[in-house]
């Protein structure tokens, strides 16, 4: 299998580095023992590839992938060769701008999705483009592993297990196991009458 990726920011990697350092001086990620304990010069960036989101009335649509709205660019962030975040950049206004820095299971997860993939047979000699979907509501995260006439996908913590488990789904069946989920979610946010709900 090969990845390929999108044409990334060309001022990308330097608009990460500052946020990187900062936060590498920062007590705030206690959390994950591997970024608070990493040093700046062992800090490596993989290539960048985009996120995308399906929204609740897109799966209570029918709409698959190619509705899917582009996101944040991500790149995993390692430290001596172990992942230990996925940061994220945000275009605004035709520039791209530190957006936030994820330290939990995802960037792990991320890298154990791509291993999944790397030994498969249904992937061998395959280019795939890397890509991250996102259904927020109902806290879906898969790789996408995009190719012309073929989409793969790997759903990644912190994907609730009841929901999905990581292996393979093709873009129908995974849709379809969303679906109602995304239904019932659909119903408790237009059955509210708070306007609480996903704010």
């Amino acid at each position: 299998m090969q990845l390929t990726y999108p044409k990334a920011p060309s001022n990308g990697v330097q608009t990460l580095r500052p946020a990187l350092q900062a936060a590498l001086h920062t007590n705030g990620f206690g959390v994950n023992r591997q970024f608070a304990n990493a040093t700046a010069s062992k800090i490596s960036l993989s290539e960048a590839y985009r996120g995308y989101s399906l929204s609740l009335e897109d799966l209570s649509h029918g709409k698959g992938l190619q509705d899917a709205k582009v996101g944040d660019w991500h790149y995993l962030v390692f430290a001596d060769g172990v992942t230990i975040a996925d940061a994220q950049l945000a275009d605004v206004r035709g520039n791209v701008e530190f957006a936030s820095l994820n330290h939990g299971a995802m960037a792990a997860a991320t890298v154990g999705a791509l291993k999944l993939a790397e030994q498969s047979a249904q992937l061998q000699g395959k280019t795939v483009e890397l890509r991250v979907l996102f259904v927020s509501a109902i806290h879906l995260v898969a790789i996408w592993l995009h190719a012309d006439g073929e989409d793969v996908l790997i759903p990644i913590e912190p994907t609730p297990k009841e929901l999905a488990v990581t292996q393979f789904y093709s873009e129908a069946a995974l849709l379809a196991l969303l679906k109602p989920a995304a239904d019932r979610a659909k119903q408790g946010f237009d059955a509210d009458s708070s306007g609480l709900l996903g704010s």
